[in-house]
C-alpha cells in the first residue's frame, strides 16, 4: 500500500513518491533508446519497474543491464504482453504514491514528471497526463494527445477525440494550458496508487483498443479529477520502420481478433453499441494501423499497405480486405500466438478470465 503525501509535508523528493512502470506497445526495436531515455528523466529517488513482454535476448540482455544499473526491477515474459498485461504485473510491486505508466517506445521530455505531480497536488486529480508529440525524434512538435473529448449520448459514443492532433506546438501553444480533459492516453499516464489498487487489476480484456478510455472513464464515474499538465511533455516515436522479427509481434496487436475481443469488452463494459460512433470507426482505424508494417519496405510493399489503408477507411472496403490481409501475415502472428500459449497465456488477452464490469 503507497503511503498519501500529507499536504505541507516537504520531506523527501518528489522522486521518492513515484513509482514509472514501462509497459510493452507493439514493438521491441525502439526499447533500449526509450529506456535510456526514461531513465535520464525520472527525478532522483524513483521507483523504476520494467517488464520485457518477449523481447528478442540480446534486447532483453540490455535492458535488464539499464535496470539493474538504475536500481529498478526488471520483469520479464517469455511472449509478447498486452499494454494491460504489463501495467498489472508491474502493479504488483509498485509501492509509491503515484504511478507513471508509460510505453516502451517514448521519449520523455524535460521537464517531465515534475509537473505532473504538481498537477495532482495542486488540483487533487487522480489522473494526470501529459502534451504529447509524435514523431521519428524528439525533435519533433507535432501533437499526438493534447487531452480530449468524449461524448456518450443514449448508449452512443459519438465523441471520443484527440485535441489539437496534428497541429504544431507553436500553431497552439496559447491554448495548451493545465486544464481538466475527457480524455488521455497510455503513451504516458500518471495514476495515484490508491485509485490504481481501487480499480485493480486493469482490464486485460482491453488489450489494444479502450484500455485508457476504459480508467478515465472509471475515474470520472466516480467524480474524480482526470488533468493534462502540458508543462510536461513526451514523444511518442511512430512512423519508423519495422525490424522483421517484430512483424509478427505488431500483426497480432492489431490483429482482428485483439481488435474484436477488446470493443466487445469496452462497449460491454460501459453499455455502448458496438455498430454506432467511436467503437465501428475504432475497428477500421485499428485495422488501418495493422498495415503500417510496410512502412519504409519495398516500393511494391509501400503501394499494397497503402491500398489496404484506403480501403479501410470504408466500412465495405474493410470487409473485403481484413481476411486477405490477415492471411498474407498469419506465419508470423502465429508464431508468436504459438508463444503466448507456451507461456502460460492465452492467444487473446482476457479470454482465459472471468471479465468483471467495475461500474
Amino acid at each position: 500500500m503507497a503511503a498519501e503525501h500529507e499536504e505541507g509535508d516537504d520531506s523527501g523528493t518528489i522522486g521518492d513518491r513515484v513509482s514509472v512502470i514501462v509497459a510493452p506497445r507493439q514493438r521491441w526495436s525502439l526499447t533500449t533508446r526509450s529506456l535510456e531515455a526514461v531513465i535520464a528523466a525520472m527525478p532522483a529517488g524513483c521507483q523504476l519497474v520494467y517488464v520485457d513482454g518477449g523481447a528478442p535476448a540480446a534486447i532483453s540482455d540490455e535492458l535488464r543491464t539499464m535496470v539493474d544499473a538504475a536500481g529498478g526491477t526488471f520483469i520479464r515474459r517469455e511472449c509478447v504482453l498486452s499494454g494491460n498485461e504489463g501495467r498489472n504485473l508491474g502493479l504488483e510491486v509498485a509501492d509509491r504514491e503515484f504511478v507513471v505508466f508509460v510505453d516502451n517506445d517514448v521519449i520523455p521530455g524535460d521537464p517531465w514528471i515534475e509537473p505532473l505531480v504538481r498537477c495532482a497536488d495542486e488540483t487533487g486529480a487522480v489522473i494526470v497526463g501529459p502534451l504529447v508529440y509524435h514523431g521519428r525524434d524528439e525533435s519533433s512538435r507535432t501533437i499526438h494527445v493534447a487531452g480530449g473529448d468524449v461524448e456518450i449520448t443514449d448508449g452512443v459514443m459519438e465523441t471520443n477525440s484527440r485535441r489539437f492532433e496534428y497541429r504544431q506546438h507553436d500553431e497552439v501553444s496559447d491554448e495548451l494550458v493545465r486544464q481538466a480533459t475527457q480524455q488521455l492516453e497510455f503513451h504516458c499516464m500518471m495514476v495515484r496508487t490508491s485509485f490504481a489498487e481501487e480499480i485493480a487489476p486493469l482490464d486485460e480484456g482491453l488489450s489494444t483498443l479502450g484500455d485508457h478510455e476504459d480508467v478515465v472513464l472509471q475515474a470520472h464515474h466516480r467524480g474524480l479529477g482526470v488533468w493534462l499538465e502540458p508543462e510536461s511533455t513526451i514523444t511518442y516515436l511512430s512512423m519508423i520502420r519495422l525490424e522483421d522479427d517484430e512483424i509478427g509481434y505488431w500483426q497480432m496487436r492489431w490483429s482482428e481478433d485483439w481488435n474484436r475481443q477488446s470493443l466487445e469488452r469496452f462497449c460491454d463494459k460501459w453499455d455502448l453499441d458496438i455498430g454506432r460512433g467511436w467503437p465501428a470507426a475504432a475497428r477500421r482505424w485499428a485495422s488501418r494501423e495493422r498495415t503500417r508494417w510496410y512502412h519504409g519496405r519495398s516500393q511494391l510493399f509501400g503501394y499494397a499497405g497503402r491500398a489496404f489503408r484506403l480501403a479501410n477507411r470504408y466500412q465495405v472496403g474493410a470487409l473485403l480486405t481484413r481476411s486477405i490481409e490477415e492471411r498474407a501475415m498469419s506465419r508470423q502472428r502465429h508464431h508468436e500466438i504459438e508463444r503466448r500459449l507456451e507461456a502460460g497465456y492465452p492467444a487473446i488477452p482476457g479470454t482465459a478470465k472471468q471479465l468483471a464490469a467495475v461500474r
